[in-house]
């Protein structure tokens, strides 16, 4: 890895931190990303539905690179530590949009071809009606997701449910625990019993399964035993755990203690086989780069909306999720780097054809 490609891996990143992107107001960098790529004569089409925008380079392409291009609300701004760029983004997942337009740029300097699909998308961070628009329009064979990965080639992805809940008390003077109910109590002997159904006390391959509540809203302005708490539940669920089957045993809980509930996210998740074409051609370009871990995703990305398409896809990019969306969001620019030379190889790779590629790895 040249210094110079990790100065000009930094400047990229650095542009696009530069232009806010949250989810609703991706116009600038959907302009800046467009006209950073007409500069190197690349053909651009822009899909749009009036509301959302995706740029789509290559559009006939049966193997596409997808990344999306907004975040959260900023919660920090860009700066620099010599090879780790902090900023709302750095992770999730401008450094993966960084790493496509590195690579795309260094295809133009060595006069080598894009073989690959290009889309940029919008609004994954609220409702991921970006890779749906472009699904609707293009139906690839494969796709590579650019999420934060650590970059590890993550061949599951996990199932997700979400809902939103309201569970009700009874008020009493605050002194009078025992005239009253406590809505704050009933919301966690809920989650306790959610907790202890058994698809959650299960061991996974990646990850394990998780349910937690990710916000909690109980006002109580005067001295009252709480009667009424507002939240959201989040669930993760093993790529084999079947969403429906979950649902069952969680609604007779939520049915007890709530007064409402609606389920907002109910996706299935997947896990790829080792033979299928596209974990192949990954494996290829991890052993020209030296990468070697398989992985599976534990958010919701853009992934499953390709998926329930009929694209068989991975995902894979530089930056940790765990610190995404944080305040101390950050990623080495050297990643960045590692993750450009991934897909330049797999560009490759793709271009030779999946019968050269399973003699090199048998």
């Amino acid at each position: 890895m040249t210094q110079m490609k990790t100065e000009r891996a930094k400047e990229i990143l650095l542009q696009l931190l530069k232009i806010p992107s949250p989810s609703g107001q991706e116009d600038r960098i959907m302009l800046h990303i467009m006209e950073f790529l007409h500069r190197l004569d690349y053909d651009v089409h822009i899909e749009s539905d009036g509301e959302i925008i995706d740029l789509v380079v290559n559009p006939d392409a049966e193997l596409f690179y997808e990344v999306h291009v907004d975040t959260i609300p900023i919660r920090a701004e860009p700066f620099v530590r010599g090879n780790i760029i902090y900023g709302t983004g750095a992770s999730d997942i401008k450094g993966g949009a960084a790493a496509i337009l590195l690579m795309m740029e260094s295809l133009k300097k060595e006069g080598k071809d894009l073989n690959v699909g290009v889309v940029f998308v919008s609004d994954e961070e609220l409702g991921g009606r970006g890779s749906a628009l472009f699904m609707e329009r293009y139906r690839p064979k494969m796709a590579v997701v650019l999420e934060p990965t650590d970059l590890e080639v993550h061949i599951a992805h996990a199932g997700n449910i979400e809902a939103y809940f309201e569970v009700d008390g009874k008020e009493a003077h605050g002194a009078c625990p025992e005239s009253g109910v406590n809505a704050i109590e009933e919301t966690y002997k809920m989650l306790n019993e959610l907790k202890n159904l058994e698809p959650f006390k299960q061991k996974g391959k990646y990850f394990d399964p998780h349910i937690g509540i990710q916000e909690l809203l109980c006002e109580n302005p005067v001295y009252l035993i709480p009667a009424l708490c507002k939240g959201r539940l989040e669930a993760r669920l093993l790529p084999d755990q079947e969403v429906e089957d979950v649902l069952d045993l969680m609604d007779p809980i939520l049915d007890e203690y709530t007064l409402k509930y609606e389920y907002t996210e109910i996706w299935d998740g997947y896990e790829l086989d080792p033979d299928e074409e596209i974990v192949q051609l990954a494996k290829a370009a991890m052993k020209k780069v030296g990468l070697d871990e398989f992985g599976g995703m534990r958010s919701w990305t853009d992934a499953i909306n390709f998926m329930y398409n009929g694209t068989r896809t991975i995902v894979f990019g530089p930056g940790n999720l765990d610190i995404s969306h944080t305040k101390y969001e950050r990623i080495d620019v050297r990643d960045v780097v590692t993750a450009s030379e991934f897909l330049k190889v797999l560009n490759d790779v793709y271009a030779e054809g999946l019968e050269k590629v399973e003699k090199e790895l048998s």
